[in-house]
């Protein structure tokens, strides 16, 4: 949480700096694991700007396929793949993109609970099988870490022993809040859905071979002005810290 206020602090700084033009908004559809991000560099960016975003978040499944079917936000925010496929379509241009970093699958727990061990195979099913309850994302609405999730205790044999605590959420924010409250004992999501929220742990992520790292990428919709400027900003150090504050690495 240091990282993110001492982050708040540098580009608020760089915020004085900026001029104001023309208010107008600018749409992203950011998905679940880049919305802390995106929520980090919005203030700044209006104010350097006067531009406002305007957000819509959901799995990164979801809204690929809300744009594939024309839907045209100024820039989105979403695994490289789901970009890539948006750039075959014609929807993004590949020119017209930016990494954002990679994040992780985890576990999370509420803050202030014994930290279970997962850094082995078998560790990581003595926790399942420990727990009284269990949270993950719906897969089956495009969320990247669910699914994987879901495919996870199949392979491991757990799904009969697991099934009965197991809770399929929408998103994988409302798997975290979830912990956050005390209604699940473990939370499974994306590292940058964890590890900014102040009331959960990050447990850490899903050992080898189940672990999940994922390329995210913005790109901007339809040639986008408005999008492209967003997508400069987000290149700059303020922007890119921000994602690497939210829980996104290199």
């Amino acid at each position: 949480m240091k990282t993110i206020q001492t982050l708040r602090l540098v580009i608020c700084a760089l915020a004085l700096t900026g001029t104001q033009a023309q208010a107008e908004e600018i749409k992203v559809f950011a998905a679940g694991a880049s919305k802390v991000a995106i929520e980090l560099v919005a203030p700044t960016f209006t104010r350097m700007t006067g531009d406002t975003l305007v957000v819509t978040s959901d799995t990164v499944g979801a809204l690929r396929e809300r744009i594939s079917k024309g839907e045209r936000p100024d820039l989105t925010v979403l695994s490289q793949v789901a970009i890539e496929t948006l750039v075959t379509q014609g929807q993004v241009q590949a020119s017209q993109t930016l990494p954002v970093g990679v994040v992780s699958a985890g576990l999370a727990i509420k803050r202030g609970a014994p930290v279970p061990d997962i850094s082995t195979v078998d560790a990581l099913k003595k926790t399942l099988l420990q727990a009284k309850s269990v949270a993950h994302a719906d897969g089956a609405r495009g969320a990247t870490s669910g699914a994987h999730f879901a495919k996870m205790i199949d392979q491991l044999g757990l799904r009969e022993a697991v099934q009965p605590k197991l809770v399929i959420l929408p998103f994988g924010v409302d798997v975290i809040e979830g912990v956050a409250a005390g209604k699940y004992e473990l939370g499974a999501s994306q590292s940058s859905e964890i590890i900014p929220h102040e009331a959960v742990t990050y447990v850490g992520d899903l050992p080898a071979p189940y672990a999940l790292r994922t390329p995210y990428m913005a790109g901007v919709v339809n040639n986008s002005a408005k999008g492209a400027s967003l997508l400069k900003f987000l290149a700059s150090p303020a922007g890119l810290g921000a994602f690497h504050a939210s829980g996104f690495s290199e």
